[in-house]
């Protein structure tokens, strides 16, 4: 509780006075659209303008208090453009010539009074985004899949992990993760890493529990191959994680939410100026969260803090120092086992392990980041990080069911001193340019990666084993230094890579890329004094095409070829101890983009056919399978359509829907799982979630809204023994806001699983024995304090 006083002094400490009346702006120098979108942002006045005319063109910088108009005077010095008012707080920008015609208007863009990085906004639809070309894109002009869940989703769902998140996305599912890591199915391939801000991290070894969301602005999923631009990554796509940057209009909000199971979470955000000029930005997030669980044994809590540091050292150049600190204790749940064809039929809050099971872990994250515009074409930014982690636990995992189908052998597992270290860096130059009537925006970069892991795991087979239907719990482990296994694992490479975006007449967008990769591998493990080393080093070349035609502004046709260079079979080898090669992959897609309402509505549909090799699979030879050696002759192949929706329907009115269709094959394998579907991927699958703002007076600050997630069939593991049953939940809103003096306060109350429907969501994806138990009907409310 002292924690909880501390955040909410820290955030009456922070707050200080309200801006005057002309507002404090802080806009560099930029691409002009992106200059009118902070300037609407930052003084709430409204903009009109034609984004396509303004393409190429670079605004004035604008700093300190002023008044909209002339801002907006000063942003447009020495641009062809100009502006008229039109109402109350709106202004339309246009050329000199428009200008003159009052009987014809320009096809114009609307911007609303708060831009997507608005901490006010509500808005579902993002127009741009920079995962898939690490560029300012629009959407409708990138020639791949890529969908965008905003923080004002995340708020109005209350959703606090990246499992809940991601359910707005289509062909990505949450993945087993028993309290320790996440991990996702997309496309239907598994992944361990996500990224931050363009940044990679492991979660798998890093074992830190479940990602903190309280500092994230979006998340912005690039389905398919993503490893040209970011690096060694599975196939089926990146979830790519867009934290919350430094505002120059002051902002500070701090929020307390309750609910079942005794869950108590409280965040604070704050940002602002630290001087007159505004040149020096901060942005500081917190989270402090406890709950328990409706399994027996099962709680969680952990302290989180993220402070952000911008220095804007010219009109052209800025630096971003920034920190991320979290440290807490999970319980592992390894969740129930099959039975037959089916997940054993027990009481949901059953747990199968022990009471000590316990994690606890810390972990550091810091960056520095800064960029230089050398003129209006031209830019360099570069990105370096840090990232270390600890982690202990002890684990009761079960073996598995006996032929009584009631019996589960157990083993005592744990980690000791399981740490990680993390530095990367990349530096990317970006250009545009003409050549004969063809634009060109061009990126150049390079980028390094190295991650050391080391530890001690122990473990101990002769622990007593339970009976699920009347589980009698208890029982020690004597640790044998023996049979300790210490590891000490690098993974480090370098990648050189080049796009080439290019506008061709008759709106026509090719993008055309290539990596070059070079990666080693370096492995050594003790067992029983024992110590096998593992040493690997490849090179590959990968190229990525993609073809956008815009007929129209409101829909786009595309298409694009991807390979990649995917992850290393780190953990399987071949005879001798030699390391096999890494994964690779290749990718066809093509689908439709469209948008609707004036931009504010937009839906993508995409085919894809994606094909993962060098799957490590069993020995042909029996006995030199039970030894553990692997060939490479494993191919899987995906491939489905996804349709997403976004955006506003009608003023008030929000939807962010999606729906996938997933074939899916073992094509090559040395076993009988040749033929069969791979784990965790349903045929059919979708997700809507609707919100409406009511509009007239009488209610206005009113909010309702719900959502249905729907997963079909899924195989449990790749023999396909066992399935888990489709299932269909249901999820309400509604929140209240109004003011209170100079603040803006906001109760908010959610209720997921409405019917209490019991479900499964994923499997381990291997063995019978790990099977994630989904959460019963479960109310979470809060409060929230803005000014």
């Amino acid at each position: 509780m002292n924690i909880v006083l501390r955040a909410f002094v820290l955030f009456f400490l922070l707050a200080g006075p309200t801006q005057a009346q002309n507002p404090t702006l802080n806009i560099p120098v930029q691409n002009l659209p992106d200059a009118l979108h902070s300037l609407s942002s930052q003084s709430g006045i409204q903009l009109l303008f034609n984004s396509e005319q303004m393409r190429g063109i670079r605004s004035q910088s604008v700093d300190g208090a002023m008044n909209p108009e002339a801002a907006l005077n000063r942003l447009l010095q020495g641009t062809p453009f100009t502006f008229e008012a039109s109402g109350t707080n709106t202004y339309v920008v246009t050329t000199a010539e428009d200008s003159e015609e009052t009987t014809k208007l320009p096809e114009i863009t609307v911007t609303s009074n708060l831009d997507s990085n608005s901490p006010y906004s509500t808005q579902y639809k993002v127009p741009t985004a920079s995962t898939a070309t690490k560029t300012e894109t629009p959407v409708m002009e990138t020639p791949m899949a890529i969908q965008v869940v905003p923080k004002s989703v995340l708020n109005d769902q209350q959703a606090i992990t990246l499992e809940q998140s991601l359910n707005n996305v289509s062909g990505v599912f949450p993945q087993q993760g028993f309290g320790l890591v996440e991990s996702f199915n997309i496309r239907g391939f598994e992944t361990f890493d996500y990224y931050r801000d363009g940044v990679r991290f492991q979660s798998a070894l890093t074992q830190t529990g479940p990602r903190e969301t309280a500092n994230l602005e979006r998340i912005e999923v690039l389905k398919g191959p993503a490893s040209i631009l970011f690096g060694r990554i599975q196939p089926g796509g990146m979830i790519n994680l867009v934290t919350k940057k430094p505002q120059a209009t002051p902002y500070y909000s701090v929020q307390q939410q309750f609910g079942s199971y005794h869950t108590f979470r409280t965040t604070v955000d704050a940002t602002g100026g630290l001087n007159q000029d505004n040149s020096l930005l901060y942005r500081l997030n917190f989270a402090y969260e406890d709950k328990g669980s409706f399994r027996q044994f099962v709680d969680n809590n952990h302290f989180f803090l993220a402070p952000v540091l911008q220095w804007r050292v010219s009109d052209r150049t800025q630096a971003t120092m920034e920190m991320e600190y979290k440290t807490g204790n999970s319980t592992p749940d390894h969740g129930f086992p099959a039975i037959g064809n089916r997940p054993a039929n027990l009481p949901l809050k059953r747990n199968l392990g022990e009471s000590f099971s316990r994690a606890k872990f810390e972990e550091i994250q810091a960056g520095f980041n800064w960029s230089h515009a050398f003129n209006d074409r031209w830019e360099i930014k570069h990105r370096s990080n840090l990232q270390f982690t600890n982690q202990d636990d002890n684990a009761v995992l079960p073996l598995g069911l006996q032929a009584d189908n009631r019996t589960l052998d157990r083993f005592f597992a744990g980690f000791r001193d399981n740490k990680t270290e993390t530095y990367t860096t990349s530096l990317d130059l970006t250009g545009n340019f003409d050549t004969f009537g063809v634009q060109h925006n061009v990126l150049m970069g390079g980028d390094y990666f190295h991650f050391n892991n080391t530890g001690t795991m122990i473990d101990n087979f002769v622990f007593p084993s339970i009976d699920i239907f009347n589980p009698i719990h208890g029982g020690t482990s004597t640790r044998d230094p023996a049979d300790d296994f210490s590891y000490d694992s690098t993974e480090k490479w370098f990648g050189l890579y080049f796009q080439d975006q290019m506008k061709l007449p008759y709106n026509v967008h090719l993008l055309a890329g290539f990596r070059y990769d070079n990666a080693k591998i370096q492995a050594n493990d003790t067992f029983a004094g024992a110590t096998t080393s593992i040493n690997n080093q490849q090179e590959r070349i990968s190229p990525r095409f993609g073809l956008t035609w815009q007929p129209v502004k409101a829909l786009s046709f595309y298409g694009n070829y991807v390979e990649n260079f995917g992850v290393p079979n780190l953990f399987a080898s071949g005879l001798s101890g030699r390391p096999l090669r890494a994964e690779t992959a290749q990718q066809w897609e093509a689908g439709i983009k469209t948008e609707l309402l004036d931009g504010r509505f937009s839906a993508t549909v995409a085919w894809f056919q994606l094909t993962k090799q060098n799957v490590a699979t069993g020995h042909p030879d029996p006995t030199l399978a039970a030894k553990g050696f692997s060939v490479q002759t494993g191919e899987a192949q995906n491939e489905g359509i996804e349709i997403d929706i976004t955006g506003e329907v009608m003023p008030g009115w929000n939807v962010i829907a999606n729906y996938a269709y997933t074939e899916s094959e073992i094509t090559r394998a040395n076993d009988i799982t040749r033929g069969n579907r791979l784990p965790n991927v349903p045929k059919h699958a979708g997700n809507i979630w609707s919100t409406y703002a009511f509009q007239n007076e009488a209610l206005r600050g009113l909010k309702i809204g719900g959502g249905v997630t729907l997963r079909g069939k899924r195989e449990g593991n790749r023999e396909n023994d066992y399935q888990m049953p489709g299932y269909t939940v249901f999820n309400l809103m509604t929140s209240y806001a109004m003011k209170v003096g100079k603040a803006r306060v906001t109760a908010q109350l959610n209720v997921n699983n409405l019917f209490n429907k019991e479900y499964f969501p994923s499997s381990i994806g291997f063995g019978r024995e790990r099977i994630v138990v989904g959460t019963p009907r479960v109310f979470l409310g809060s409060i929230r304090v803005e000014y």
